[in-house]
């Protein structure tokens, strides 16, 4: 028999391994978290933290083997247990301002702590690599990703938003470099419910500048918002016309455009490459310049190139262009009749009809020129060469140049007259109108001196003569009262002259009797 005083030891140790047993029961996992740098983690008190609730604690802080990364050993909670899968996402919060905004600024009196975002995987794993950043995109949000391809990223970046009709309904959540280097690869999320709006023939475009027009409507200036001009976004929609209706899957690929008139540009499937060969300057055409035929722009130049002619012993300057022949066929009505298929046989048809290519200026202001291609019934004949890939297509003189050439025959024109001669020929004529000029005021002045008196002399008299006239056919002079009695005169004469004619006509014989009495 024990004695019992061994009963108070004996309990005080059931007592112990309980509660030993119950420890081991409840505690969590322990895992590692590696990170570049642990600025703001101290042991014992940074926590871990999955949707705002405790759910671990750093036990230790240390460097790793390599030193260049810092390993922490983190005691989690039991209830994290079912989150420690492959995927699961880690990262420190601190205050930092992105695009998406400002963050983690509550962290300025709490101090750093580790986010936590629960992986999609059912695979357990204790060992995982900590975020630099935290994520754009986390469990918690519901919507759909996308894949999108482009030149380059602009001024994009993670957390740069995307535009929906001017509403914000999503965000570039991740980018990377094409394996290749020629391009980079956007990872976008677009909320929910908004990602039903993203079909098969939605276009995506840069949002993140200015859009300046000016057309025969005035000025237009197009931009998103300025969050998106000062962090860059995206923004989507499908073109007017579209029949799309179903979203589609996630994890689409799409194209993104530069702007929205490159986006909205109908897809060209069918492409016809030419070459031009132009002698004159190519200052102010660059790949990328539209090729316009009759105001529709059918192409666009891809390359620019030089060439010497060891036979003219001149530099030529080859311009490869592409051409969509689908822009002028959708533009047949429907029943009308097309040209044919076969599109070397139709553009040789054209040279010999006169069909050049010209090049033009498209602005005064920035000196740009475009490729106008064009009939021109006048030119020279050419033979067309429709077995050469690419096809030829002849050239002709553009406006700028047949200028310049008329300037400088005009410049010629005149540098071939005698203009020595001339400027003799004149200094003589301006001499001897110069004395013509000295005689003719010699004249003035003898008529000043001489003619001048005379002339106010008659003038004078002359004045005196019409006073005087005046005078004599006033209505109450002399003169006029005689001419007046003078001419009652002779009209009673008149009178007496036409009684008498009067009698004669009736009595004729009275020339010979005399006049009869009154009986």
């Amino acid at each position: 028999r024990l004695p019992l005083v061994w009963i108070v030891p004996l309990v005080a140790a059931l007592i112990g391994g309980w509660v030993a047993v119950h420890a081991i029961l409840d505690r969590g996992p322990t895992i590692s978290i590696s990170f570049a740098d642990a600025e703001g983690i101290e042991a014992g008190k940074t926590k871990i933290r999955y949707k705002s609730v405790d759910a671990g604690l750093v036990r230790e802080v240390t460097l790793a083997p390599d030193h260049h990364t810092v390993n922490l050993t983190v005691d989690m909670e039991k209830f994290a247990k079912p989150l420690l899968v492959r995927g699961t996402r880690f990262w420190i919060v601190r205050p930092r301002l992105g695009a998406g905004g400002v963050s983690g600024l509550g962290t300025l009196f709490s101090g750093a702590y580790i986010g936590m975002d629960l992986g999609d995987s059912t695979d357990v794993a204790r060992e995982f690599v900590g975020l630099e950043s935290p994520p754009v995109v986390t469990d918690t949000m519901k919507g759909k990703h996308y894949t999108l391809h482009a030149h380059d990223v602009g001024s994009l970046g993670v957390g740069a938003p995307a535009y929906f009709r001017r509403i914000q309904v999503g965000e570039i959540s991740a980018l990377s470099l094409d394996p290749d280097g020629h391009g980079v690869t956007l990872n976008l999320f677009v909320d929910s419910p908004y990602d039903r709006f993203v079909t098969d023939d939605t276009r995506f475009w840069h949002a993140s500048g200015v859009d300046v027009a000016l057309d025969a409507s005035g000025l237009r200036v197009e931009t998103e918002s300025l969050s998106a001009i000062l962090a860059g976004g995206i923004a989507f929609e499908a073109p007017a016309g579209s029949t799309a209706t179903s979203p589609t899957p996630p994890g689409s690929e799409f194209h993104l455009a530069s702007d929205r008139a490159a986006a909205m540009k109908s897809v060209d499937r069918v492409v016809e490459t030419y070459v031009l060969t132009f002698d004159e300057s190519l200052r102010g055409l660059s790949p990328g310049a539209a090729v316009n035929f009759h105001g529709v722009d059918i192409g666009e130049v891809t390359a620019i190139n030089v060439d010497y002619d060891a036979t003219a012993k001149k530099f030529l300057f080859p311009v490869s262009i592409n051409v969509y022949p689908e822009r002028i066929r959708s533009r047949y009505l429907e029943g009308a009749v097309r040209p044919e298929r076969k599109a070397h046989a139709l553009v040789a048809s054209m040279i010999e009809q006169g069909i050049r290519a010209q090049l033009r200026t498209g602005s005064l202001l920035t000196g740009q020129l475009y490729i106008a291609i064009d009939f021109f019934p006048n030119v020279t004949k050419v033979v067309p060469q429709p077995e050469l890939t690419p096809m030829p297509i002849p050239t002709i003189p553009g406006d700028l140049e047949e200028l310049q050439n008329t300037v400088v025959h005009i410049a010629h024109k005149l540098d071939q007259l005698p203009l020595d001669r001339i400027g003799n020929d004149l200094d003589t004529a301006l001499v001897t109108l110069s004395g013509a000029l000295k005689s003719f005021d010699h004249l003035v002045g003898d008529v000043d001196s001489k003619v001048a008196p005379e002339a106010r002399a008659a003038f004078a008299q002359a004045t005196v003569t019409l006073a005087q006239t005046q005078q004599a056919i006033a209505p109450d002079a002399t003169l006029q009262n005689d001419l007046h009695n003078t001419l009652s005169s002779v009209g009673r004469a008149a009178d007496s002259v036409r009684v008498l004619a009067d009698y004669l006509e009736k009595h004729p014989e009275s020339l010979v009797r005399g006049k009869t009495k009154d009986k």
